[in-house]
């Protein structure tokens, strides 16, 4: 859509509330006298003009139903049985997020237990799995403390007589 076709709704969209304030009486003496100069100097304005005023008188004709008691009546129920539906899906949205809610901080809860019993069980054994390492080391001391250097021990190892199985339980 070009610039003028969009100022030229613009402008059409203006007249149009210009007209219908003026058939109600709403413009101001001034206003209301630019519109009638305006009117005086565009025809197809005056054309609208006529076409608004001719739609009018036909719904002045339209005959006035009057409304009964059984009418409000049924219409005030019609919008309290809408606002009692309304509140009551109102209050199951809620329920369901406050379900949701509990379910996600339990959820959260459960996850933060068992990362933290990871951790701290990792924490804990690193001592132990160290200790389980170093065996074979701890269970030849006495060995090794007897030893004049360590080239002797190395020898020994290569020899392999410091091989042993060590199960690791941990």
């Amino acid at each position: 859509m070009t610039n003028d076709q969009q100022r030229t709704e613009d402008d059409s969209k203006q007249d149009a509330e210009l007209l219908v304030a003026y058939l109600d009486g709403e413009l101001d003496a001034d206003s209301a006298r630019d519109f009638e100069r305006r009117l005086s100097e565009d025809a197809s304005l005056r054309k609208r003009l006529r076409e608004h005023q001719r739609t009018w008188d036909l719904l002045e004709e339209i005959p006035r139903t009057e409304v009964d008691e059984t009418f409000v009546r049924t219409t005030v129920e019609m919008v309290a049985v809408s606002a009692v539906a309304e509140v009551q899906q109102l209050e199951q949205r809620a329920a369901r997020a406050r379900q949701r809610n509990r379910f996600l901080g339990g959820l959260s809860l459960l996850v933060t237990a068992a990362l933290g019993y990871f951790v701290v069980s990792a924490i804990v054994s690193a001592p132990n799995r160290q200790l389980v390492r170093d065996l074979p080391i701890i269970e030849n001391l006495d060995a090794y403390r007897n030893a004049d250097s360590v080239e002797f021990l190395r020898l020994l190892q290569r020899e392999g007589l410091f091989t042993a199985e060590v199960a690791d339980d941990l």
